[in-house]
Parts: C-alpha cells; structure tokens; sequence
C-alpha cells in the first residue's frame, strides 16, 4: 500500500477483514479512506469491476446524498479504491451523545430514502445497505458510502461462510440481505463459481427491491434504539417464512414509521416506490401537516415554532465546535445562542437527562479560563440559565419516569449533587477571576437564579461568602455599587440569619469614598428593611449611622435616606418610631412632622444641607480634628452667648486662617457649621478611606498623569546642551535673555489681534502662546517626518506603493516630544501645509524607488546567456535527498543553487564545482529541522536568504550563513491547518520599501507577509468554489499574480486594487499543475493541466488560450485523457530575444519548446527507459478553432538511422558502435522541478521523484 503513496503519507489502520484491509490516507486535500484487496488470484476480473465502479462514480457525481468511491488503483499485488473520509456512520452516532431525537431520525429516514432515490433513478443499486455503510456529519448530513458492486448478488443459503467473508466484516452477525438473495446451490463448484463471477454481473444484478429491504432493516435499527431485527439465521428463517418481526414493529413508538419499515420488509418493496408521497407525508410532523389544512396564516403560525425548535436542536452540536472558535466574538456569540437554544426545550427524554453534566459543562469547561474577558463575561452572563435550564431538565426527568412507572438509573439526589459540584466550581472560578468585569457580570444577570439553584445553605457558603470579598476593592467603584444592588436578592433568598453578616457590611457602604456607591447601600437598606430582614437593634445602629446623610450635598443620598428612614417607620410600631425615629431626626427637621413614613413631608420638612463646595473643602483638609475643634469651639461660644449679643470667636489656628476664609468666601454660616459638626463622625471616616485610597495608588493619578516627585526610584536625567559649550556663562545668559525679549515683542504685537479672531481665523493665523514653556532651554527641536518614518493617509495604507504594509505606517498622533516650541509658534494652519508638504514628497520618493527597484528587477539579465544550446550532457548525478525533489532555486550572482525535497530537507549545492571529474558532488549546506515535507523554495532578503513552507504548516526564512555547513531560521510563522491548510507554493519580490514573501495556501488565502515588519502585508481570499490553490507565479513588474486550481481555473489578481480582474477556467476543468509567466510577453502566462502533456498559453486580457503545446498521441485539444502524463515543471526564458521553454514531467522526458518557431523544437533528454532506436519525433504547428497548437507527432524510423534528439542533432549518421550501449542518463522517476544556475558556464537543473537532482549542459 505504501508503494502507492508517496512516502511520507500519513497512513492509520481502521481495521482489516480476510476480504479487505481499510486504512485513513493523509492527503494534500484531506483525509480519505483507502480498502485494499490483495490479488491472490490473478484470473479475477478485477479491471471489469475497476470500469464498473468508475462508471458510479460517473452516474453519482450529482447525487448529493450519495459517496462513491472516487479512484480504483490496480497494481499486480492488490486493487486499492478510495474515498473520501467521513469520522463517523450511522451505527456510531445512534450510541454517541447527544442522542438523537425523534425529529432528527425522521430527517435521517428521509435522507437515506432520497439518497435510494438518487441511485436507482440512474440505475446505480447499492448492494450493501447497513449502518456503518451510512455515513453522517456533524449537521445530520447523510452520506451513502461503499458501494458494493463488486461484491455477488446471490449467496448460497446453506454456506454461511461466504456471507462472512464479504458482508460481516463488522463481526455483529447482523443480516440486511435482501431474502431472495439467497439461493439454494446444487453442488460446490456453483458454490466457488459465485464468490467473484464473471457472468453474474449480467445475469444476476442487483435490483431496488434488494436496497429497499436493506433500507428497511437499518431504519429499523435506527428507530429501534439500536436493536437490529435480524441476524444471519433470524434472516434464513424470516425467508422461509418460520420468523415473524411483528413483535420488533411493535416496540416501535411511531406509527408513521412502522407503516414506511411494513412496506420495506413487503415482498419486493414494490409498495414503498408506488407510495413514495405518502410516505413523505408520513415523515411530516404532525402539527405541519394539520396546519396545511386550514388557513395559510394559521399555517405559518403553526409551522414556524416548532421550525425554530427543531433548527435549535440541531445546531447545539455545532456550537460547542463555534465555542472554541479563534475569534473572541464568534465564542461569545456561540455562549449565548447556545443558552437560548438550550431554554427552548421543553421536553427532554430520559436519556437526556444527564447532558449537562456529562456533555454540556465538560464542553463549556475551557471557556471558564479563556485568555479573553469578554468571552469569560459572557460565561458569567449565561451561567444561571444554564444552571436553572440544568435543573428543570433533571426534574422533568423524574416526573416523567413516575408518571411512566418506570425507575430512574439513577437516584434525583445523586444526580442533582453531581450537577452542584460541577456549576459550583464554575461559579467560584467566575467570582474569583482576576477581571472584575466577569464578577460583576455574574452578580447582575441571574445570581438570584443561582441561589434558587444552589438552595440556602449553599447561596450561604458559595455566593454570598464570595461577594463580601468583593467590598475590599477600592479601585472599582462599580463593582462595589452591583455588591449592593444584588445583595437584596441573595439575602432575601438566605433568610433573616444573615443579619449579622449585613450590617457591618452595609455599615462599610455608608462611608465609601463614591457617593454613588453610599446611595447604593443606603437603597439596599431599604428593601432589606422592607423585607423584614434586619432586627430591630440593627435597625437603630443604621439609623444613627444615616441620619447625618439628610444634610448631605447629594440629592440622591438625601432622598435614599429618606426612603430608608420611611422604610424603617412603617416597619417598627408607634412607640418605637416616636422614641427612637423621631428623636433621631429632631436635629435636621426645619419644622415638625407627624407623619414619618411619607417621604415626601419627611424631604419637605428638612432644612437646607451642606454647599458642596463647603463639602468637598472640609473633606479635603489635612487636618479635618483641628478643623472640627475649632467648629466646635465657635458653637460653644455661640451657645454661651447672650440673646442680641454678636458671638466673639477665638481666632482660629493659623494653618486653617486660609481655609476659614475660602470657607466663609464659599458660604459657610453658623448654620452650615452646625451641620457639618452633625456629620463630623462620618466626615472622619471619609477621610481616613480617602487617604488608604490614594496611599494604595501611590503617584498614580486617575487621569492618566504620574507625578514624579512620589516614584519611590528617580529617575535619570538626560541633558542635551543646545548652546556651543565654549560659551562663558554670561554671554549665555545674555543671549537668553536677548533672545526671550525677541519672542516677548513678537508676542505682544500680535497679542493685539489675535483676540479678535474667531475659531477658524484662529487656527489659520492665531498662534497658541499660552502653551508655550517658560524657557528657551525647555524647548527641543521638532524631528524631521523623514526621521519618525512616512506619514500614512487615513486609509491605511500608501498611495504610491501597492504594497507597504499597515504595520509600516505612520502614527500621525503627535507624540509629547513633537510638541516643540516651534509647532507653538506658527499658526496650525501652517503647520499642516508644512507636513501634508513633507508628506507629499515622503510619498513620492518611496513611489520613485519602488518603480526603479521594480525596473531594475525586470531588466536584470536572466539564464541563459546568449548563444546558449543545451548540449544534454551529464555534468553531475545527486542522490543526497530520499524524498522527492519539490522545488530548485537557483541564487543569483552566485554558483549555488538550492533544492527542497518531500523528505524534509533544504540543501544547497555549488555547481562551480561539479565541472571537474574526480570530485565528491556532495552539498555543502544542510538544513533539516522541519516536519514535513517541504513543497515551496525560493530566494528572498537581497539573496542572503531562502524562503520555503512545509506541508506540516510552517513558512520559513533561512539565513545563508557563509563560512557554515548549517542555515539557521530567522523568521517563521505557523499556519491553521484546519482554516487555511499548509502553503502549496510561495514566492518572493522586494519593492525597494518592502520584502514582501507571497505565500498561497491549499485553502484560498494568498498572503503577503513583509519581512522587514510584523504581521501580514495584505492578504487575498479566492473563492473555494473555483477549487484549492495548486500553483501561482507573479508578475516581473510586481503588478498581478496568477493562480491555478485544481478545478482548472485561473484567476489574476490585481496587487494594487487587491481584486481578481481576470477569470479563465480550462475547458476540460482539468488540474493546473504549474503556471508560470510568459518570459517575453507581460500579459501571457503559461499553464500545464493534468493528464495529455498539455500546455497552454492565456492571455489575461482577452481570457483566449493563444497556443497550446501538445506532446500526445491523443487529438490536439480533445476532451478525452488519452495519456495520463502530465507537465509537473516548466522553466522558460529567452535567448537572444528569441522565447523558449524547458518542460519536463512524469513521462520522464525533458523537452525544450520554441515559443517563436515550433520547429525549433526538441527532445532534449530522453527517460532513462527509452531506447535509442525510438521514433525519431517532430513539432507541427496547426491551427484548431484560432488556437495555435503545436504537436509531437512520431515520425517512421528510416532502417540503421539514430533517433531521439541526440540522433537528430548528429544528423542521422550510421557510425556503428563497439561494444554495448551505455546507459541512458535520463530520469527514471517523473521530472518534478526545472531550474537554472550560472557557474562558469550555464548549466540546466532537473528534479524527479525519485530524489534524483541532475545537472547537464
């Protein structure tokens, strides 16, 4: 088996039987499922059953339910056909969670009847319908695989072992043969005579009666909670009519579906193709169809609910793949649909019961600890439903089992307290995650649900112990205030136990340093004392606390009290709220009230409160003891003074005389001092928080700013002089001061105008002094623009160079030190004309250099020189490589060249050294540290370095080191396997402002990656629909690229625009096995497809193949693949002027094509098996519907002349030879790459297969 796939084929056993041995294949385009059958007996017609299978192939290519082999491969040892892989079959899912639901098995019924229906109506039978033959996605798709056309139609009923040998290979013993497929035999020999037949294939085909019953069989199993209905001998039995599966229908819950299994299992299944509308009604939900009965809104009505339902079932399974998604939006989007989804079910069966802690939760578990916040918020967000969807489906369970009278598995409580152990450490990992934001996203959506959840002790231990915790940061003010917010709930839900635990916390809620925050628990205090959570004596300790706050500046703390202070009247009895409430409130009441639980009299009632600013100055004060002492100094003697006496205060301290004075300046009075000596306790408090508050911060500050006075290390100073240093000291200050008298005058002459501009005259002609600093010495010169690098339009991107990359542009946002003296000085006007100036010409200078790079580049001489004529001597034979030779890259201005094979190595030879005789060709540089192989090599960073890519998913830069046998990597980047799949080709160009590596992935991204910056340049996305990338070259002037696909399309994209501007698709759709450019022609490029030898010539503009090369005996532009070779490598150039091409491929043979004269043309290398006296061959060119085709055709051999192109070119002479012929030096593997390399000669470069590097001249 490995013989037939390359060596480095990744290949896994799945099992073998004595019929055949499966196998999982890695292939360039994905996974696929190779049988084997090893030919023991050569006489079997195993090329008949090879065109039989190839012909269903062919006649199922539309059938979209329906996956036939798609390649047979016949060696002398074995037969091989293949497939594409499919992870799981019908017989896998129906035991795989979650299971599937009723709706979803009618959806699969129905798919596997369509997909009988496709077959038969093409007059294609199955042969071997049975669960593992039916395969399934992730989406319920259904996929009817392995056709079994090769295996006999009838079997001898009384010999069970040919049944095993080719239909038991899963070893159940499970039967879906059709009966009448079971025939009595007279004698052994009809017996053997059946196993592989010639004739039965004529004589004995499969029939659609024979699939239907199969068919039956399996949905039976299906719908029968995987309870085959037959076995061999129940089988045997059922056709003599001594079984009978009425008792297996019977254990059907769908009547629906026993009537469509009655007709499969009918004689014959005739019934079932007669009533195939019926049956789909049958497939129908019920309610759907009794909404087609009456009116159409109804209908919609009707249908449209259960749609939604049944849609949100099937993508569940899809969204836990979606979870885990790269991107941080689609895994959120993905948590939150799935919550939705999963609160629209209402019914679940038995089975389901436990899918949240044995499927869901295990799948949800990475996200808990996901690298992204928003995606954890979002987990915090859900997790109550989740837990609560949880809940409800564990409990309908139990209902639903004690109504049914059957015995649950398992016991409620042990199920319900594995579910609280696994969303309990769920929950504690969200309440404790290093972000607030996921904490207090869990506090607001849903923590009441997850008390109902958890039950009272639990909400005890696990909620409500870890929200307390959440009161001692004091950077995140509103983390605190949804502390008090959700505190209600948690509370209400634990019981009136937890008042002990609240009133201090609620006590550290009024002294927070956010007045939002004391608002928030004062609200909190409120419902809690609604709800008759807080005792009495607590109740009295919050109301001496609070009754201060009915003098505060805030009009929302103010009415919050209010409310409490109602609150708390309507809850205690009449005696209580005279003698404590009233006594409470007597100091702040402007006039008595009687009725305390209104709060609108209770606000009226109130005198005015404290100013703000008079608040916010005695909060600020250093020393707030000495403060309220001297206020309490001044009320004393206030209160000792006699009626009609003006009051004679002390003079107060002299550290406060200042603050006395921007107090009363502010409007403190006698009366506002009393109400500040009322709030004296908690104004303590606020200032001993603020201070821990700014203690932690330390010299950082809230807007952005750190004072360097308070950093704990200093810093060091660096000085630049900008005056000469021979300068004495007072010609500097002289000079200073000359030169700030100089700017002072300019100042005050405009100074004299400025102010009467309005906005826009002051941004065309104002200045702004005001910012400027004090001293020249604090000025720094403004950097040039040339210096900071070139400036970037808002776009992104460069207008004159297609292809600078984002990470290259300019941050246009003016950094501290661009704020210079001299931006200052001028008018903002101008200064934006000074750098859209610089721009402009920073702009241009980078378009002038890319385009000479660019010319440069084009116009540089190429290989071979002129005169040159391959001689098709062999210079040198290299065998170093054990994988097949993928790409030769030859290094400019240097005899080396470099090669990449499947075995995973890079290497780099010197052909200046292969001129001699008696000299080792060995390669003097190695490199073989990737995995995989490697598929891509090119020459990039001024030729000091190579670029390659691996099929394992690496892109690489190599550096050549001189004086080393070793290459060591310098910049990599490791590709997605899954979304974009490994790099199939890569190429380089350097545009003087960029070193751009262009590299194509097997999934349609083409991506430019700069080397010189981070990140991607730009990034092309072709359309999957046209085929995976197998080749693209780019062109000379670094305008456009060319892509083939394996579906035979060539589409030019556009590098400036980054848009395709040229679709062309080969009229076969064959497989694009190599473009490259024209080497004359800048709109032409060069195409080879699979099979015929053939080469085509497009033209991009026109999209009209111009020229075809045709080395085939197949008709010139037929659509028949006569020969199976194909052009792999192509080389072409020009010599003196004159275009050519080098093409050699898997027939071995290198030929040498002249774009300008076919006649020209020649075979330039033999294949090592070719014989000397071959048909000596010619190029004709004709022209076929406007296209020039140029053909090899064999010409007849004259007797005794030579032949090939060593014969033509020496004329034909008869010189007769002694001795033996040598040997051909030719390739004898298929020819993969062509290059090549200057020495002191050209010489010409060829890859195979077979690890074989030749070198000729």
């Amino acid at each position: 088996m490995y013989e037939c796939f390359n060596k480095n084929s990744s290949i896994f056993s799945l099992g073998s039987t004595r019929f055949f041995k499966v196998a999982r294949a890695k292939t360039q385009e994905g996974l696929i499922v190779v049988k084997v059958f090893a030919i023991h007996d050569p006489t079997l017609p195993l090329a008949l059953h090879k065109s039989r299978l190839e012909e269903i192939r062919s006649k199922l290519n539309s059938a979209v339910n329906c996956l036939p082999f798609q390649k047979a491969v016949l060696t002398d040892k074995a037969g091989f056909i293949m497939r594409e892989y499919v992870k799981y079959s019908l017989y896998d899912r129906i035991s795989t969670r979650p299971f599937l639901t009723n709706i979803e098995k009618r959806w699969i019924a129905f798919q596997v009847l369509y997909a009988l229906h496709q077959c038969h109506k093409v007059g294609v039978c199955h042969g071997d319908i049975k669960l593992e033959n039916i395969m399934i996605t992730s989406w319920n798709w259904v996929l009817l695989a392995d056709f079994a056309s090769f295996k006999p139609t009838y079997l001898p009923e009384d010999n069970p072992a040919d049944y095993s040998y080719f239909f038991d290979t899963s070893r159940r013993r499970t039967c879906y043969i059709a009966p009448e497929r079971f025939i009595k035999t007279l004698n052994s020999e009809i017996t053997s005579q059946l196993l592989l037949p010639e004739d039965t294939l004529k004589k004995g085909d499969l029939t659609p009666a024979m699939d239907i019953f199969s068919a039956g069989c399996a949905l039976m199993e299906l719908f029968n909670e995987g309870h085959p209905p037959f076995d061999f001998s129940q089988l045997l039995s059922y056709q003599s009519g001594e079984y009978n599966i009425n008792k297996q229908l019977d254990r059907l819950e769908d009547p629906g579906i026993r009537v469509i299994i009655q007709h499969q299992q009918a004689a014959g299944g005739s019934g079932l193709k007669k009533d195939i509308s019926n049956i789909i009604n049958i497939l129908i939900p019920e309610n759907q169809r009794e909404g087609e009965e009456k009116s159409s809104v109804e209908c919609r009505e009707k249908d449209e609910t259960p749609t939604i339902r049944v849609e949100g079932l099937v993508i569940i399974t899809s969204l836990f793949y979606l979870v885990h998604d790269p991107f941080p939006r689609v895994r959120v989007r993905a948590i939150q649909t799935l919550t939705k989804c999963l609160a629209l079910v209402k019914n679940v069966p038995c089975s389901d019961a436990n899918i949240f802690p044995e499927y869901v939760l295990p799948s949800l578990a990475p996200v808990v600890n996901d690298e992204v916040v928003i995606v954890r918020a979002a987990y915090a967000e859900n997790i109550a439903q989740l837990a609560e969807t949880a809940l409800r489906f564990l409990e309908n369970c139990q209902v639903t089992s004690a109504l049914q009278g059957n015995s649950p598995r398992t016991s409620y409580e042990t199920e319900l307290q594995t579910l609280h152990e696994m969303i309990q450490q769920i929950v504690a990992t969200l309440l404790t995650d290093p972000q607030n934001l996921v904490k207090q996203t869990l506090m607001e959506n849903g923590i009441t649900k997850l008390c109902v959840f958890f039950g009272k002790q639990k909400a005890n231990d696990v909620l409500l112990s870890h929200m307390i915790t959440f009161l001692n940061d004091k950077q995140d003010k509103q983390l605190r205030g949804s502390f008090f917010d959700c505190i209600v709930g948690v509370a209400a839900y634990v019981g009136w136990h937890s008042s002990p635990i609240l009133t201090p916390l609620l006590q550290q809620g009024l002294t927070d340093v956010e007045e939002f925050v004391t608002m928030k628990a004062i609200n909190a205090m409120t419902a809690l004392t609604e709800l008759g959570l807080l005792n009495k004596s607590a109740l009295y300790d919050l109301l001496n606390e609070t009754t201060c706050f009915l003098v505060h500046p805030n009009l929302w703390v103010r009415q919050a009290i209010a409310g409490f202070v109602c609150a708390m009247s309507r809850t205690l009895n009449m005696v209580d709220v005279q003698c404590k409430v009233m006594a409470a409130l007597q100091p702040y009441l402007y006039h008595p009230i009687i009725q305390v639980d209104k709060e609108m009299l209770l606000l009226n009632a109130l005198g005015p409160p404290i100013p703000r600013v008079v608040y916010d100055s005695v909060i600020k004060c250093p020393d707030i003891d000495l403060l309220l002492q001297t206020l309490k100094d001044r009320q004393r003697a206030r209160a000792d003074i006699r009626a009609g006496h003006v009051s004679q205060y002390i003079e107060p301290p002299v550290v406060l005389r200042n603050l006395f004075r921007r107090l009363i300046s502010e409007g403190m009075t006698d009366a506002v001092e009393d109400l500040v000596l009322l709030q004296a306790r908690h104004l303590k408090k606020i200032q001993v928080y603020s201070n821990i508050l700014d203690g932690k911060t330390g010299g950082y500050k809230a807007d952005g700013k750190i004072e360097l006075s308070n950093l704990k290390t200093p810093l060091p100073c660096h000085t630049i002089p900008l005056l000469p240093l021979n300068m004495t000291k007072t010609e500097i200050t002289a000079a200073l001061q000359a030169r700030k008298n100089q700017r002072l005058k300019k100042v005050s002459a405009q100074d004299s105008h400025i102010g009467a501009m309005n906005e826009e005259w002051q941004h065309m002609f104002g200045t702004t002094e005001q910012h400027m600093f004090g001293t020249t010495e604090q000025h720094s010169p403004s950097p040039r623009l040339s210096d900071t690098g070139s400036i970037t339009p808002p776009g992104g991107r460069m207008v004159g160079d297609p292809h600078v990359s984002p990470q290259r542009s300019f941050d246009t946002d003016h950094s501290l030190h661009e704020h210079s003296y001299i931006q200052y000085r001028f008018a903002p006007c101008r200064l934006e004309l000074r750098q859209l100036a610089q721009r402009k010409q920073e702009l241009h200078s980078i378009a002038v250099k890319g385009r000479e790079w660019t010319e440069q580049a084009a116009w540089r001489p190429a290989l071979p020189p002129p005169g040159w004529r391959l001689r098709g001597s062999l210079v040198a034979h290299l065998h170093e490589h054990r994988g097949a030779i993928n790409r030769l890259a030859a290094i400019p201005e240097t005899p080396l060249f470099a090669s990449c094979s499947s075995d995973g190595c890079i290497r780099i030879w010197d052909c200046g050294k292969m001129e001699g005789r008696n000299i080792a060709n060995r390669s003097r540089q190695v490199y073989n540290r990737q995995a995989g192989a490697l598929i891509g090599l090119t020459v990039c960073e001024n030729n000091q370095s190579l670029a390659s890519a691996s099929q394992s998913g690496s892109v690489f830069v190599l550096r050549i080191e001189a004086n080393s046998n070793k290459m060591s990597v310098t910049q990599s980047r490791q590709l997605d396997l899954q979304d974009d799949g490994c790099a199939v080709d890569v190429n380089y160009f350097d545009s003087g402002s960029q070193s751009v590596l262009v590299y194509a992935t097997m999934y349609g991204s083409i991506v430019g990656w700069d080397l010189r910056s981070p990140g991607t340049a730009w990034k092309l996305d072709n359309d999957l629909k046209h085929g995976v990338i197998t080749s693209f070259c780019l062109d000379a002037h670094q305008s456009w690229l060319t892509i083939g696909t394996s579906s035979g399309f060539h589409i030019c994209w556009d590098l400036r625009f980054q848009l395709p501007i040229s679709t062309i698709i080969h009229p076969t759709g064959a497989r694009v096995r190599k473009v490259i450019c024209h080497p004359t022609e800048q709109s032409l490029v060069l195409s080879s497809v699979q099979g015929n030898n053939e080469i085509s010539m497009w033209n991009l503009e026109t999209q009209f193949r111009q020229a075809v090369l045709w080395a085939s005996n197949a008709p010139p532009l037929s659509l028949s693949e006569v020969s199976s070779h194909s052009v792999n490598a192509m080389y072409a150039s020009s010599i003196d002027r004159v275009p050519f091409l080098f093409a050699g491929g898997t027939d071995m043979r290198l030929r040498y094509w002249d774009l300008d004269s076919p006649s020209g043309s020649y075979l330039a290398i033999p294949a090592a098996n070719d014989t000397l006296n071959m048909a000596t061959l010619a190029y004709k060119s004709r022209l076929i519907d406007g296209t020039n085709v140029v053909q090899e055709v064999q010409l007849k051999q004259r007797s005794g002349g030579g032949s090939g192109a060593m014969g033509s070119q020496r004329g034909g002479e008869e010189s007769p030879r002694p001795g033996p012929d040598q040997p051909q030096a030719g390739h004898h593997d298929g020819i993969s790459e062509i290059a090549m390399c200057q020495a002191s000669q050209c010489f010409l470069l060829s890859g195979s297969r077979d690890g074989v590097i030749k070198v000729w001249k």
